[in-house]
């Protein structure tokens, strides 16, 4: 016996005699001495020494108590070591199974972690705020002629004041309007871009912002009062010793006017998940402090949002449905607004993800996009699984024996559960590792295509702790019931049946490896489905003719330190024409809006000949002359704008133009017929005559439909300039209209983007989850291919006998591919067959959410079920041709 022998001995007996009695350690230690020494002899691997140390433990009498807790740790220790070990060694031994087994699992987690990101960000909104299970945004619906004419959160002034006082189940409310940029000055220095909202005292009981300096309970009470972010404090006045208290008092003058805003207050910077964004608050009381009240007390200036906070225990619904009777009392059905008018609630922890709101000052998000990425998750999740059940399973007939062999030494099933379940926990825990390897190497990448600042920081920190309770134990059940299932198969062979060389597979086990199989590749196919629509969708969108021109259109934002006076119009006539001298000015034109944005509207249209009570609703737009040929938009009837038609005094303005819409609106039967025709327009009953018709245009994007709209000739110091250039020497263009801006408008800073860039934005969600799900998609068909080359190694593998008989019999090489592959391919050819009813009924819920949408095609459904069926076809037959190379000789040679 060899000195390491020696000591190994002695380090287990005197385990041994730790746990014994002394009278019984001296009765058996003779026993125990020569036990070893024939084990070792045997065997002189680890896992024979530690059998004799249980064979040791046989000897002491039943009933006998461990002497003390730390000899219970031991024997843990030795059992979890030996169990280490063994897997260790099936890792090394098996290492193209085992890379294969952890690629797999570890692309598939690093996915989860990476969309898991995505979701709890998005899911993560407002939680930040107290109140938050409590308050509600105030939102309606107009209708007339029993028309649904507007679905928004933007309504008048008195509504959250006057619910407040009706309604006893409401604590707190308040209301916000949004006041645009804030174009700064102080002392001799201009600042620009910095959003502000303006609202009330009670903002700061109702959302939980942090204030950094100033008094709560009075800020916001007075006007001319702002409350600055920090940010915004820090670029405005040097702050370098992070102390806002010593800016209470600063002032600043916005635009154009003359009295200063004092700072009452700094808040800290705005949380990134909040639904609420700005840089700065400005008193609400600033709005009706001069002489009109209609801020604060108008039933019909619809330009405010409304939160309220409800008393603890209140069920929204049933406050909901008391606003019938509220309607009532305050409208009169139609009569105060020209609109009937419903409200609703909608909590505020919706307000981000299930907001289909007009004029939503929210930062909003699609929730079906966020769970739809959240589904995809769990499908890569489950995959990454079974392909860890396939590839350890494929493994059995080596295991078999193995487990054979324990049996017969003496080892428990329970014992090799245990072990399997061990190399399962370690596998998954190297797989966890590569999966943050990957998720840290490629999480810039992530970050690039979702438009966000992720990280594995903010899983953490955005995880509510019931969340997060249920991700840890999804990924640790996963874990344990991927690696049960083939601890329980592989730990159930009988020894006598396996020893002999008669074991072979139950037929359910089959069944269920090829149902996991077949599930893999139906999400795999339908995640293919939805990838090719929702891409076909895009490319719809951006090619579908907007009925106007939005490429080489360069906006040059309004001059708004520029005061209306008199000689305003002659000002914007002598820069256009100046513009019109630069060389790669095309055309050029200004107007309130621009295409891409939420128009307002005007509810009291009407022919003057239709009874008084009509009322029609139209999207309104103040244009100048040269808008419709900077567009493109075609006019199909009557004349455009001249320069007549506009004039300083607003009073004598007399003409509009109308869009297709509009006619069939007003009942006019054609586009000719309207021209002529005067319409009645606002409280005053104004009249104008409709001087032009042109073409419907996507005034925004094609989830919304066309709507009826109405044009006025107009120029206002807030009119963005368009201008249509050449794509050639664009730069230099610029910087010549640039030159004339400062000509005309000094003083003001020259900011600019172009149409297409802006437009396109209202497709960011979908342009991102278009690039997030084909990742994803990609990914998870290499997960499903892998498992795949697990189920088809283990068939061939069991049928290797079978093709060296078919191939000594003459079978081609392509006969035995054909043989082995034909059911995988009908595995495959089910899944992609399942998988068309799931994407089609998910792509036809995802494409409701658009007025314009493809209709898609059978080829669309049948192309992606074809392209898994060739690259699974692909995986299989590159599998079995390894196989089928082998010699027959050596496989039949002990037959």
């Amino acid at each position: 016996m060899s000195r390491g022998d020696s000591i190994e001995k002695s380090f287990i007996l005197r385990i041994l005699r730790t746990i014994c009695p002394d009278k019984l350690y001296e009765g058996i230690e003779g026993d125990l001495i020569e036990r070893y020494e024939e084990d070792s002899r045997g065997n002189r691997a680890k896992t024979a020494r530690i059998k004799f140390f249980f064979h040791a433990i046989k000897f002491i009498r039943p009933g006998i108590i461990l002497r003390n807790k730390f000899s219970v740790q031991i024997i843990n220790v030795i059992m979890l070591s030996n169990y280490l070990i063994i897997a260790w060694r099936n890792l090394l031994k098996n290492k193209a199974f085992s890379a294969i087994n952890i690629i797999g699992l570890a692309f598939g987690l690093a996915a989860c972690l990476f969309i898991f990101q995505f979701v709890s960000f998005e899911l993560s909104f407002d939680n930040f705020n107290e109140k938050l299970v409590r308050t509600y945004r105030v939102t309606n619906d107009r209708f007339q002629n029993g028309k649904l004419i507007q679905h928004g959160t933007i309504m008048y002034p008195t509504i959250g004041a006057t619910m407040a006082k009706d309604f006893p189940e409401i604590e707190e409310h308040t209301r916000i309007m949004p006041g645009g940029d804030l174009n700064v000055k102080i002392g001799d220095k201009n600042f620009r871009g910095e959003q502000c909202l303006f609202t009330e005292e009670k903002f700061f009981s109702v959302f939980s912002f942090k204030l950094l300096a100033g008094n709560k309970p009075t800020l916001l009470k007075d006007p001319y009062t702002a409350v600055l972010t920090e940010k915004t404090a820090s670029k405005y006045f040097d702050v370098t010793d992070k102390d806002y208290s010593k800016l209470i008092g600063k002032t600043f003058i916005w635009g154009l006017d003359t009295r200063p805003y004092a700072v009452v207050g700094i808040c800290e910077n705005i949380p990134i998940n909040s639904h609420l964004q700005f840089d700065a608050l400005v008193s609400y009381s600033t709005l009706y402090s001069g002489e009109d009240k209609n801020a604060d007390i108008s039933w019909t200036w619809s330009d405010m949002r409304h939160y309220l906070v409800l008393k603890p225990g209140t069920d929204y619904k049933q406050l909901e449905s008391k606003f019938p009777a509220f309607s009532d009392q305050y409208f009169k059905g139609d009569k105060v607004s020209g609109s009937v008018e419903k409200f609703y609630l909608q909590p505020m922890k919706d307000a981000h993800l299930y907001s289909d709101y007009e004029y939503d000052i929210a930062t909003t998000a699609s929730g079906k996009a966020v769970w739809a990425m959240l589904i995809v998750a769990v499908f890569i999740l489950v995959i990454a699984w079974i392909n860890y059940i396939n590839l350890t399973t494929s493994r059995a007939l080596d295991r078999a024996k193995e487990v054979g062999l324990r049996k017969v030494m003496g080892a428990f099933k329970s014992q090799l559960v245990k072990q399997f379940i061990f190399e399962s926990l370690l596998i998954v825990t190297i797989a966890f590792v590569v999966a943050f390897l990957l998720t840290l190497a490629f999480q810039s990448s992530f970050n690039e295509i979702v438009g966000n600042e992720l990280s594995l920081k903010t899983l953490f920190q955005t995880l509510s702790a019931k969340h997060f309770l249920v991700f840890i134990l999804v990924l640790i059940g996963g874990a344990l019931l991927s690696g049960f299932y083939p601890a329980f198969i592989l730990s159930s062979y009988q020894p006598a049946i396996v020893l002999k060389g008669k074991f072979t597979r139950s037929a359910s086990g089959n069944i269920l490896r090829k149902a996991l199989v077949v599930f893999q590749f139906t999400s795999s196919a339908a995640l293919i489905t939805a990838t090719f629509i929702v891409s076909s969708q895009i490319d719809f969108m951006n090619k579908t003719d907007l009925g106007f021109s939005k490429n080489d259109i360069l906006l040059v934002r309004a001059p708004e330190l520029m005061r209306w006076d008199s000689t305003f119009v002659q000002r914007v006539e002598s820069y256009k024409d100046e513009l019109s001298k630069v060389h790669g000015v095309i055309n050029s034109a200004t107007s309130w809006s621009i295409p891409g944005k939420r128009l307002g509207r005007s509810f009291g249209i009407r022919l003057s000949d239709q009874p008084s009570d009509t009322h029609y609703t139209m999207s309104n737009l103040g244009v100048d002359y040269g808008f419709f040929d900077t567009y493109g938009i075609s006019l199909i009837a009557g004349r455009k704008f001249l320069p007549t038609d506009h004039n300083a005094n607003w009073e004598k303005i007399t003409t509009v133009i109308i869009n297709k819409n509009a006619v069939k609106l007003l009942g006019v039967k054609s586009p000719e017929e309207a021209i002529g025709k005067e319409v009645t327009w606002g409280d005053g009953g104004r009249k104008y005559t409709i001087i032009g018709v042109v073409n419907d245009f996507h005034q925004e994007s094609l989830h919304k439909p066309m709507e009826p709209m109405i044009f006025r000739p107009s120029y206002s110091t807030y009119n963005t300039t368009s201008i249509k250039i050449e794509r050639l020497d664009q730069d230099k263009t610029i910087a010549d209209i640039k030159r004339v801006y400062a000509k005309f408008f000094p003083g003001n800073l020259f900011e600019y983007t172009f149409l297409d860039q802006q437009y396109q934005q209202q497709y960011n969600d979908e342009t991102r989850f278009e690039k997030v799900i084909s990742v994803f998609t990609v990914l998870a068909i290499i997960v499903s291919c892998l498992g795949l080359i697990g189920l088809s190694s283990y068939t061939a593998t069991q049928r290797t006998k079978e093709i060296s008989v078919r191939k000594v019999l003459g079978a081609s090489m392509a006969n035995v591919i054909s043989i082995l592959s034909i059911d995988f391919v009908k595995l495959v050819m089910i899944a992609a067959l399942l998988s068309f009813p799931i994407a089609y009924f998910s792509i036809q819920k995802w494409l409701q959410g658009y007025a314009y949408r493809i209709t898609p095609g059978l080829l669309q459904f049948i192309l992606p079920g074809l392209a898994i069926v060739l690259i699974a076809t692909a995986t299989v037959s590159f599998q079995v041709l390894k196989t089928a190379r082998r010699n027959p000789a050596e496989t039949l040679k002990y037959e």
